[in-house]
Order: structure tokens, then sequence, then C-alpha cells
């Protein structure tokens, strides 16, 4: 039984998963399970149940115009950064590298909470072979929570799981030196909603990661990029980002890969292969 939502969100006022107090690959406790792991986790902490969620797009696409960071979000929503949609394009794109084995680290560029950090955790836990997680933020209060790093320790503690390698910092200092050799799967999530006015920089920032993360990428490692957005395939989607797909135009501009879109539910994704 799926915890109520006021247990999902308890005292804090961020995101904390719940424990589950079982096996990530084994819900029922039997011992039953020995393969790879159901994805059905990817719901955990985010909430279903939203009664207006047009209104609610609609409503956060003008904040965003204004300039204001603050989002409307269902009540006891714990999630609402990321969407079931992204999240099960991460699974799978996560799966598919361990299932290849594709060499080297997964790295994740925004973790903020870790919601996404557990649900890579757990992934590599359930069918990888002991690859290393790296988490890149600069954990600074945002969005209303005071203290995003020790709300990740708190989530991967209430799932059991392994810390990750943390970094926390910003990208420009913590990165190229802190990168590990060689990468198989990168998450860039370093948006900020800051629309047009803010799109040159943002543009600036993913570039710089993409630019240190690019060559460490092994043949066939994926990487995905929230926010990528693609006027043929992205039409109703929250387009608050545009940094992301002028940074993309940008890098790729002389690279033989092409990042391709990614269905969000209302936010928007992209990804490419390493070839």
């Amino acid at each position: 039984m799926l915890p109520k939502p006021e247990e999902r969100t308890g005292r804090h006022s961020f995101p904390v998963i719940p424990p589950l107090g079982y096996p990530a690959n084994d819900p029922s406790g039997s011992g039953r399970f020995t393969g790879p792991a159901p994805n059905m986790f990817i719901t955990r902490g985010f909430d279903w149940s939203d009664t207006a969620p047009g209104r609610r797009r609609w409503a956060n696409a003008l904040l965003g115009r204004l300039g204001i960071a603050a989002r409307l979000t269902a009540p006891g929503s714990t999630g609402y950064q990321t969407s079931v949609e992204q999240r099960a394009n991460i699974y799978h794109l996560v799966s598919q590298v361990l299932a290849y084995g594709v060499e080297g680290a997964l790295v994740e560029f925004g973790s903020f909470t870790g919601t996404v950090s557990t649900l890579i955790e757990r992934g590599v836990s359930a069918e990888g072979a002991g690859q290393e997680v790296h988490v890149y933020d600069s954990f600074g209060p945002a969005f209303g929570v005071p203290d995003p790093l020790e709300a990740l320790k708190q989530n991967f503690a209430n799932l059991g799981l392994s810390l990750p390698i943390i970094h926390a910092g910003p990208v420009r200092e913590t990165l190229p030196a802190q990168l590990p050799d060689k990468i198989a799967f990168a998450l860039i999530d370093i948006g900020f909603g800051g629309y047009e006015h803010r799109a040159a920089q943002h543009c600036e920032d993913v570039c710089f990661v993409l630019g240190h993360v690019y060559p460490r990428l092994s043949r066939g490692a994926i990487c995905t990029l929230i926010d990528f957005w693609d006027p043929r395939w992205h039409t109703n989607e929250v387009h608050e980002n545009p940094g992301v797909t002028l940074a993309c135009d940008r890098f790729f501009a002389d690279k033989p890969e092409r990042v391709a879109a990614l269905y969000g539910g209302s936010y928007t994704q992209g990804y490419f292969r390493k070839l």
C-alpha cells in the first residue's frame, strides 16, 4: 500500500521519500524476484492525484515569464520538478547502459534533493555491477528547501541506499577536476526557470558541462538533458529553460550526435547516445 500524501511529505517542507521496507527488486518480501527490478518505484515520492494539471501548468508558465521562481504544486506533492514520464525515461536509459555494459560511472548534474538520484542508484543496485554514481549540485537553499543536501541524504537513507559520491559546489568549481575519467550515463538538469532573459547564461552553463562531460563519455554512453525542447514535437509542454536547446544547437553543430526529443509529460527532455 502506498503511503498517504501527508506521510510522503511528513514534517518537512522538502521532498522526502518514505522507507520502502523491502528490497528494490522484491516488493512482496518473498525473495521470489531475481531478475531486473520492476520500475514502479519511479512513482515513489511523486503524486499521481493532481486534479488540475492544466491550470497549474498555465499558472506556472505565467510565474516563470514574470521571473518568479516559485511554482504551484498539487497538495502533498513531492516531485513537482520531474514528471513520472521523465522518470520512466531516465529509468530505461539507465537500464540500457547497464544492460549493454557501457563502461564508466553514472553522473547527475543538478541533483537537488536527490529524488532522481535515488532512481539512478536503485537501477545500479538492481541491474548494475557496482558502478559509481556521482551527483553534482551547489546544494544551496532553493524552492523553499533550506538544506537540499540533508534532504538528499535522508532520501537515500529512507530507501536503504548507499550514498552516491557527492560533489557540492558550483559546477564551474567542481568541473573538470571532480569528474570520473569515464562516464556511461549523464543527466544534466541545471535549469533555473529563467526564460529568455536568462537563456544566454543558461546556454553557457550547459555548454560548459557538456564540454567536460562529452570527451569522457564511453562509446554507447547516454546523456539526457532535462528541459531540452524541440518545437517539432514539444507543443503543449512547459518551456521555461530555452538555454538548453540553444546550448545543444551550438555544442552539437560540429559533432556527429544529434539530440532526440523524449516525451516527458508536462515537461520536456532530450537525449543523445555517444557514437
